[in-house]
Order: C-alpha cells, then structure tokens, then sequence
C-alpha cells in the first residue's frame, strides 16, 4: 500500500530503451503474417470470412454474422464490424483480405498501446516506485517507462501469442480489450468516473466480442479490487457505477435489435446456448488442457510472475500487484471453465501476466536473470539455425531427407523469386547476432535487459518463418487453387443465373475460401439448389464416391497438400414432373 515503505530495487537500473527500438520490435512482431498472403485454414479464413460478408452482405449479415448464409454464433459481431468497415472502406485501395488484414493488425496495435499505458499508469504511482531510484539518475517517469517497456517485452515474447495474434479472428481484438480495461481501471485511481466508463466500455467489447465468460471475468475483478487494494477502496464504488453503466449502455443495443425479427431472436438464442456452453466446466479435458500447456503457452511471463508475487508478499495491496494478479487469476478461472480446452481460452490473461511480470523484473538476481538470457539465446540460435538448414534443403535439396520431409508439407510447390526473402532473412539473423554480441559484451544493468533477448528472439523466429517460409506456408493452407477449379466446375456444368449451392459438412474456412476466391452463390439454410457441395474427409480409396439419388457428380478436388480432405460438386438431375426451382442465396 501507498503507506508502506517504497520498494528497494538493487539489481537492475531503469535505463531507457530507445523509443525508436520499442517501436521497431513492435513493428517486426506485427507485421510479418499479415502481409502477401491467402487466407489460412482453419480459424483465420473462418474469421476472414465473417468480415467478407459483411463487407458484402446487407445489413442482417451485420446484425447476425455469418459465413455466406452460415451462421456463426460463438463469436460476437464487434471485430468483425471493425475489420468489415475498415475493409469496406479502404478493398479499394488495398484490396478485400488486405485491408481486413490491415483492421486486425491495427487491433493488435491497439493492444499493444493499451498494455504499455496501464502498466505505465500504475507504475508511476508511489507505492511501485524504488526508495532511492539508482541513485539521481532515474525519475519517476524514467522507472514507469521502464516497467512499461518491460511489460510490452514481455508481451511480445509470450510464446502462445504469436500465431493466434496474427489470425483474422476475434482474438486481437478480446486482447485489446483487456489492456483496455486494465487501462481503465489504472485510470480509475486519478479519476474514477473516466477509469470507470473506460473499464466499463471494455467489459461492454468483451461481452461482444468472446461472449459472456470474459465479460464476466472482469466485472468480477472490478468488484473484487477495492477489498484487495486499499487504494481502490477510495474509489471503487463510483468507479463501478460508471463501468456498469457504460458496460451496459453498449452492450445491449445488439440483442436488443435482434429480438426484433424471427431470425435475429433465433441467432440470438444460439450465441447465449453457445454462451452457456462454454461455461459448462471445468472438466477433466480443460484441466488437462491447461496443464499441458500453460507452461510453454505463457512463458517466459510466467516464472518472473510468480516470482513477482513471491517478492511483493505481505505488499499484494499495491493497485500493481493487485490488478494484475485478480485479473490474471480470473481470466484463468474462465478458461478452466470451458468444456474443452484451446488457445482461445488461454490469450486474455497473457496481459495481465505480463504486467505482473514486469513489476517483478526490477526484483531479480543476477543469476535468474543471466539462466533467462543464456535460454534465449541458445533456444532461438538454435531455432533459427533449424529454420535456415530446413529452407535450404527444400531449396536445393540437399540434405535429400531434409528436403523430402519438406516437400511433404506443400507438394508440387515451386519456389520462385526468393531474393527478396533471402535478403531479409540474412538482416533479421545479423540484427539477432549483433544484438546478442551487445547484450553479452555490455551487460547493460536495465530493467528490460531479461526480456530483450527473449522478445528479440521471438520476433527472429516469427520474421524467418514469415519471410523464408511464407510461400510454403501459403501453398500449404490456401484454397487458392482449389477454388479457381470449383468455379470452373460450377461455370461449365451450366451454372444458370439464380442458382445456387447448397452444402453438406463444409468446414467454415473453406465455405468462407471459395466465397472470397470463387464467389460462389451459396444458399442461406433451408433452401432448395439445383447444385451441391459436399466435403469427405474419410480416408482416400480407390473406390467412387456414393451416388446420391437425383444427383449428378460434376467434379472432385482436394487440396495437394491435405489428401484426405475432398471436395464433390453435384448437380440436381430434373425429376419427373418436378422443375428444381432456385432457392434463396446468398450473393457474393
């Protein structure tokens, strides 16, 4: 508590990092696997499809989202209104999946901006900061951005963001919104009524965004703060009565304007069993789930977090320490509610373990924070080295059985115009090389020092991997060329204005493919089409597919790189004194 005796800190100085280098890092984790390529199955095309309708559709699509007429209820509608209006209104300039592309990656920005300024809010306060701050050379501000800096490294190097935070899914943006509410709540200390309707308005996000469980996690923790930290005792009740009032005047316009039509109040019935659902835990499976991976999933945030909580014992009342610790205890409580376990459940508390690990860095032995940067270094120099002789065994193929076990993983793909690749994959290596020569040579006492290795070599691994291996990737999980086969399918099989396709276990992210590639007109639930799709993923056999009665087998095709998942395009054969007639579609 503010009452307490400042902290000593006697390892680490609160030097600055360079704001140009924070942003370059940020910069290098962002942007990589947003740019020059396809949608990817599974999570990211689905996700890319929501957006793609509505950017297409009419208003209804944006009321209730759905894939091409499917509708999708385990998400809330508000990323996909960020990204479908962004995308609306820049497809021209960048094109349809480059600008939601460009939507989500300024979310993820969004959350990084959020995260840097609660931490640094918090660690401004008196109570955070050290009794003699290395002597007359580091201020109070000088400390909190050092914090801040270190909270955002820290961030960044948390292993089980990297691939889902990269996803035209709902997922950057529910962490935006936590680092929007812990900004709010950090506000709240100063002034409780903008704190509050800021904190408020990011429960409001959440409930539109994952659904119930997170929203709910933070109204606990706002309730919650004020019997934890004597500092938002002072506060806390007008900081809730705005953050209720914001939550709620936000969030119940939308299922207030879908019970106003049949179909809005059947979409609407489905988000809140999806929602019911995913709180029906915890059981044995997301237990288990989260006992496996947590470890690797939240490292390196976790240790120096418990570390942190070990250090500020008997201090837990410090807003600090107590936000950071309530929120990433109930965000973890929500994830062992879910059924089943999955990343998704996972992200959200990543920002406050982050947080509560920068306030324990100041607080490390040398030798902790020696054993992390030797980890770092050896893990991604290696890692990095693995990446490299993999590319160059499918580029040339030598060694043969590093090249064939590649090969596997994007049949028939032809690299083509590597230089551009080669050339910033040798950058990326030599800044990871210079920077580890810096970090060993110098020692630099600062506060960051433990994670600017582990972040460094994140954003090496993430920037080789989407660089050298972009394109194998890409061939690997686009329905490119699939979807330029399936149109032309449905073009010479007489396709007809007004027709359109019904679908039999089509996954989302390919219906959402061949809406984006082909533009296929796939029909809304329950209508009648004169054409089919279907998708089998049973084992290949040399045996033909099962006829269907009244229908007529046009075309198959599978993906290279997936033998087991094949597409059917049938069409309706004209039934005796019965004229198929068109159902209602959904127009591309």
């Amino acid at each position: 508590m503010s009452s307490m005796k400042p902290f000593i800190v006697t390892e680490l100085q609160a030097g600055k990092l360079p704001r140009w280098g924070l942003l370059l890092v940020c910069a290098l984790y962002a942007v990589p696997g947003f740019v020059g390529r396809d949608p990817w199955r599974k999570l990211d095309a689905a996700g890319f499809g929501v957006a793609l309708t509505m950017m297409r559709g009419e208003s209804a699509d944006w009321l209730m989202p759905n894939i091409a007429g499917q509708p999708v209820v385990n998400d809330g509608p508000l990323p996909f209104w960020i990204a479908a209006a962004f995308g609306r209104a820049t497809q021209g300039l960048f094109g349809e999946h480059a600008a939601v592309s460009v939507a989500v990656l300024a979310t993820l920005a969004l959350a990084l901006v959020f995260a840097w300024h609660a931490l640094y809010a918090l660690a401004r306060r008196q109570g955070v900061q050290p009794s003699d701050p290395f002597g007359a050379s580091a201020s109070r501000v000088d400390y909190a951005r050092a914090i801040a800096d270190s909270g955002l490294l820290v961030l960044m190097a948390t292993f089980g963001l990297l691939l889902r935070m990269h996803e035209t899914t709902a997922e950057p943006a529910q962490l935006a919104w936590i680092a929007l509410f812990l900004f709010g709540c950090a506000q709240a200390l100063e002034r409780p009524a903008v704190g509050g309707a800021i904190a408020g308005a990011a429960i409001a996000a959440s409930l539109l965004t994952r659904g119930a469980g997170h929203a709910g996690a933070l109204l606990v923790v706002l309730v919650a703060l004020p019997f934890a930290s004597r500092s938002f005792q002072l506060v806390g009740r007008r900081m809730l009565v705005f953050a209720v009032g914001a939550a709620l005047a936000l969030a119940l316009p939308w299922p207030l304007m879908l019970l106003r039509s049949l179909p809005g109040r059947e979409h609407l019935r489905g988000w809140l069993a999806w929602n019911g659902d995913a709180l029906s835990g915890p059981t044995l499976d997301s237990i288990g789930y989260f006992a496996q991976t947590a470890p690797w999933f939240y490292w390196p945030a976790w240790p120096v977090a418990l570390w942190a909580a070990y250090r500020w014992r008997g201090r837990w009342g410090e807003p600090a320490v107590a936000l950071a610790a309530l929120a990433t205890l109930a965000l973890v409580f929500r994830a062992l509610l879910a059924p089943n376990g999955a990343e998704g459940w996972l992200l959200p508390a990543s920002v406050p373990l982050a947080m509560l690990a920068a306030v324990g860095l100041p607080t490390l032995e040398r030798g902790i924070v020696n054993l992390i940067d030797w980890f770092a270094v050896t893990s991604f120099t290696l890692f990095s080295i693995v990446i490299w002789a993999y590319w160059i065994a499918l580029m040339t193929g030598f060694p043969p059985r590093m090249a064939f076990r590649m090969r596997q993983m994007a049949p028939g793909f032809l690299p083509e115009g590597v230089f551009g690749e080669v050339v910033l994959g040798i950058a990326a290596t030599a800044a990871w090389l210079l920077l580890v020569r810096w970090r060993v040579s110098r020692q630099p006492p600062m506060i960051w020092r433990p994670m600017v290795l582990s972040c460094g070599g994140v954003v090496l691994a993430w920037f080789l991997l989407m660089t050298l291996w972009l394109p194998v990737f890409n061939e690997r999980n686009t329905y490119r060329d699939l979807s330029a086969e399936l149109r032309a399918a449905f073009d010479a099989g007489g396709a007809r204005s007004g027709d359109c396709i019904d679908t039999t276990d089509v996954e989302r992210a390919a219906r959402a493919s061949f809406y984006y590639f082909a533009r296929l007109p796939f029909a809304e639930p329950g209508a009648r089409c004169r054409w089919l799709l279907v998708q089998d993923d049973r084992a290949p056999t040399r045996a033909q597919p099962a006829r269907r009665a009244h229908w007529q087998l046009l075309w198959e095709g599978r993906r290279r790189s997936d033998r087991n998942e094949r597409f059917l395009l049938y069409r309706r054969e004209a039934e005796p004194g019965n004229r198929a007639v068109p159902g209602a579609v959904h127009r591309p």
